[in-house]
């Protein structure tokens, strides 16, 4: 059988294949696994997403929104033993780094604490009033 092409690896080329008389062929399967991608870094694409997160800094209250407050406060405080429902948005520091979001939630009040400055959902958190932002009574 005449193989000749011409071309530099003539000699090579119709050989069979080598076979160790020793090691078992390789799967094709274990062969593309020695060429796939190595993660040297585990976690980093989590910490690049982490530190990429957005946070924002607390506002500080002008006085009118202070007044909205202190007035939504006294409507909550004479109706507290009938629980009114109320929208709240306020400052939720970040548990990961410095920061945090505005977020809103609604719910019926089941107390305030003044001593400790807290306002005390049913279903919900304990807000501190230094985090609040805006209360709607419904």
């Amino acid at each position: 059988m005449n193989h000749d092409t011409g071309h530099k690896y003539d000699d090579i080329i119709f050989l069979e294949h080598p076979t160790s008389p020793t090691h078992p062929r390789m799967s094709a399967m274990d062969r593309a696994a020695q060429f796939a991608p190595f993660a040297a870094l585990t976690g980093y694409d989590a910490m690049v997403a982490e530190r990429s997160r957005l946070t924002g800094d607390k506002e500080d209250l002008d006085d009118m929104r202070m007044a909205s407050l202190n007035e939504a406060l006294g409507q909550i405080l004479e109706h507290l033993n009938e629980h009114p429902k109320v929208e709240i948005c306020y400052f939720k520091a970040d548990s990961k780094k410095a920061g945090g979001s505005y977020e809103t939630l609604v719910g019926h009040v089941r107390n305030v604490e003044l001593p400790s400055r807290k306002l005390i959902l049913r279903d919900g958190p304990e807000l501190l009033l230094d985090d609040i932002f805006e209360i709607s009574v419904l």
